[in-house]
C-alpha cells in the first residue's frame, strides 16, 4: 500500500508566559492509502492539534511531514499560504463536530458553497445528486440547517467535505453533538465512503465503537503517540 502521510517529530509548542505546552511532541507515523485512521486519546493528548497539522490548517513547531509524497513542512520548507490552500481544496475534506452550516443558505447551497470560493471548481448536477442521494438528503435540498434533525445536518456537512472529490477526509469528533442511533447512522456512512470510494479516512473520537471501524489506530497521550 502506499503511503499517503508520511510525519516524523511532528511537534508544535504553545507558549504561556516562561512556560512551554508540548501539544504535540515528536509524533512519528505513516498512514497508507485507502485506510481508516482512528485517533484517540483523552482530552487535551493532542488530538484536534495533530488532525489540524495533518489537515495544513496549523503549521507544526518542527518536525517534518509529507503528503502524497510532497513535503509540505520541515525545517528548511515554508509554503505560502496560497499554496497550502491549494493543498487544502484539493486534497482534503474536513468534517467537524460543529456543523458549521450557514442558517440561511438551502441544503444545496451549503454542500455547494466550496464552489463560491473555488471558481474552477466545477461540480456537475449529476456528482451533486450523487452525493446527496449517497448520504440520504436529497429529498432535503431546498431546506434550511433549522429544518434539519442533528443527524441529517451532519450528513451536509459530509457532503460538502466531498464536494470536491477529496482524496482524505479529516473527521472530528464526528458524532459528537448526535445521539447513538444518529451516531451509528455516521458511522455506517464513514465505513461506505472508504469501501466504495477509497478515500482515506482520519478519524478522531472519544467513541470507543466509532474508533473500532479503524483498521490503523494512533493513541495520543500529552502529545506524544504511544
Amino acid at each position: 500500500m502506499s503511503k499517503i502521510i508520511e510525519a516524523e517529530n511532528l511537534t508544535k509548542i504553545y507558549e504561556r508566559g516562561a512556560e512551554k505546552i508540548y501539544a504535540l511532541n515528536n509524533a512519528a507515523f505513516s498512514i497508507n492509502k485507502g485506510e481508516i485512521v482512528s485517533v484517540t486519546g483523552p482530552s487535551g493528548s493532542g488530538k484536534t492539534t495533530l488532525v489540524n497539522v495533518l489537515g495544513c490548517l496549523d503549521n507544526p513547531t518542527k518536525g517534518s511531514l509529507k503528503i502524497e509524497g510532497r513535503q509540505i513542512f520541515d525545517g528548511n520548507i515554508n509554503l505560502s499560504e496560497a499554496e497550502l490552500t491549494r493543498i487544502r481544496r484539493n486534497i482534503f475534506g474536513y468534517v467537524f463536530q460543529k456543523f458549521f452550516l450557514i442558517p440561511t443558505l438551502t441544503v444545496k447551497e451549503n454542500i455547494l458553497l466550496p464552489s463560491v470560493f473555488q471558481p474552477e471548481l466545477k461540480t456537475e448536477d449529476k456528482n451533486l445528486k450523487r452525493i446527496m442521494e449517497s448520504l440520504g438528503i436529497e429529498k432535503r435540498k431546498d431546506h434550511l440547517p433549522g429544518q434539519l434533525s442533528g443527524g441529517e445536518m451532519q450528513r451536509v456537512a459530509l457532503a460538502r467535505a466531498l464536494i470536491n472529490n477529496p482524496s482524505v477526509l479529516i473527521a472530528d469528533e464526528p458524532t459528537g453533538n448526535l445521539d447513538s442511533k444518529r451516531s451509528d447512522e455516521i458511522k455506517d456512512l464513514l465505513v461506505n465512503l472508504n469501501k466504495n470510494r477509497g478515500i482515506t479516512i482520519i478519524l478522531v473520537t472519544h467513541n470507543p465503537q466509532l474508533a473500532q471501524i479503524g483498521n490503523s489506530f494512533i493513541e495520543l497521550r500529552d502529545g506524544k503517540v504511544i
